[in-house]
């Protein structure tokens, strides 16, 4: 085993879409996976929410996200947050990591019915799982990627979709180069 722990802290995300990610987490990495509806609160987003975008600053959340939880080894933490995040000179973002440190995951626009479309949860579960995985190799070191990879670089819901929810086998040799035997072997 790799001997990483994947903590979850979800702030205002659904327990069945939290446990359903967890689960999968854990059928791709060779690490202990547990959620921790407690660990964060909620007012931690209000400081970092902009009023006038109606978004949360994803990178300040971050650094303090990193500052108050701190870093601890052998620990990836990834928060999913329900809302709308942006970096300065990007309308929105998906999610934003920090390597060793783990990453921050909104779900507004991972929703099919933010598009317009019908409610489906398997494809909200799947964009989820997608954008989770992309922060966690990031925070595992990995760049982004050009090829049909998880790492690749989403700049709208369409990108995200034609991803897979998968490393490709150069990005999976690299994280197992960094991190011995973290991803489970199909």
């Amino acid at each position: 085993m790799a001997g990483i722990a994947i903590k979850i802290a979800p702030l205002g995300v659904e327990r069945g879409d939290v446990d359903w990610l967890a689960d999968s987490l854990k059928s791709i990495f060779n690490s202990t996976v547990v959620v921790e509806p407690k660990l964060l609160s909620m007012s931690v987003l209000l400081d970092f929410y902009d009023e006038e975008r109606d978004q949360i600053d994803a990178e300040g959340l971050l650094e303090k996200l990193q500052s108050t939880v701190g870093v601890v080894p052998q620990q990836r933490l990834l928060v999913l947050v329900n809302g709308d995040g942006f970096v300065e000179g990007l309308n929105f973002v998906f999610g934003v990591s920090k390597p060793g440190w783990g990453g921050v995951v909104f779900t507004e626009r991972l929703r099919p019915e933010y598009y317009g479309q019908q409610p489906s949860i398997a494809l909200y579960r799947m964009r989820l799982l997608k954008e989770s995985l992309h922060e966690l190799g990031h925070s595992f070191g990995l760049p982004h990627c050009q090829r049909r990879c998880v790492m690749r670089f989403s700049n709208s819901i369409y990108d995200v979709d034609a991803k897979p929810a998968a490393f490709c086998s150069s990005c999976a040799a690299a994280l197992n180069r960094m991190t011995p035997g973290l991803l489970r072997i199909p």
